[in-house]
């Protein structure tokens, strides 16, 4: 996220290539048909090929955008969840929180959660919202070892507490387990075979998670 600046004190940067994502969810929310599944996060979920592993759901959108942070996605919240007028959203973000340029603390995490939270349910009260666990990471790969000060496994569990928080204050808020079947306890690691670099998912970490999401979806979407 840094690419080529030598001094940022915390100031989140947007660029080029979310710009451009942000202009395709635009493009996309116009033609939009409403009551459909939309998937909201950062490159996990921007990357997450839901024609392939949702193909019961006949009406969904991706809105994931690589990069970004609790904090961005609270810009783009009308433009990219509410204009969609979705029955159910599948929320997943926090990792990037924990990068080398925006760093926030989990309960600064779960306060820009609960924001987001707060304006869709305040535009879109009857929509469902699943929030899913931030998943876990090789810190050697993409934590404090290459400069990612404050990514670790511990921070992701503290912010993950945050997320069960959320739950026990909103009872419509539907939790989502993801991380102890990612995370190898052991190893103080995300399981290799579920990402491509320690951080981001493989084929078989979308497949692991698809597992986990499909019935709790199954069973709060209605007509799949």
């Amino acid at each position: 996220m840094r690419e080529e600046m030598i001094y940022n004190p915390n100031f989140y940067q947007l660029r080029e290539y979310m710009i451009q994502t942000i202009l395709r969810i635009i493009a996309d929310n116009k033609k939009s048909k409403p009551h459909g599944v939309l998937f909201f996060g950062d490159s996990i979920t921007q990357w997450y090929n839901i024609e392939k592993y949702y193909p019961e759901i006949s009406v969904k959108y991706n809105s994931g955008i690589a990069g970004a942070t609790s904090e961005s996605l609270r810009w783009i919240c009308d433009e990219a969840v509410i204009k969609y007028h979705p029955q159910l959203i599948v929320l997943m973000v926090g990792t990037n929180d924990f990068g080398n340029t925006n760093m926030r603390s989990p309960r600064d995490v779960g306060c820009n959660v609960r924001v987001l939270l707060d304006l869709i349910w305040g535009n879109l009260p009857n929509t469902k919202i699943l929030l899913l666990e931030t998943l876990p990471c090789d810190e050697k790969r993409q934590g404090a070892f290459v400069g990612k000060k404050m990514r670790s496994n511990k921070m992701i569990a503290l912010l993950n507490e945050e997320y069960k928080n959320l739950a026990q204050l909103f009872p419509d808020l539907i939790l989502v387990p993801t991380c102890a079947a990612f995370f190898n306890e052991e190893a103080n690691s995300i399981i290799p075979a579920y990402t491509i670099d320690g951080l981001h998912l493989s084929d078989g970490g979308y497949r692991r998670l698809t597992q986990i999401i499909q019935p709790v979806l199954q069973k709060y979407v209605k007509q799949l």
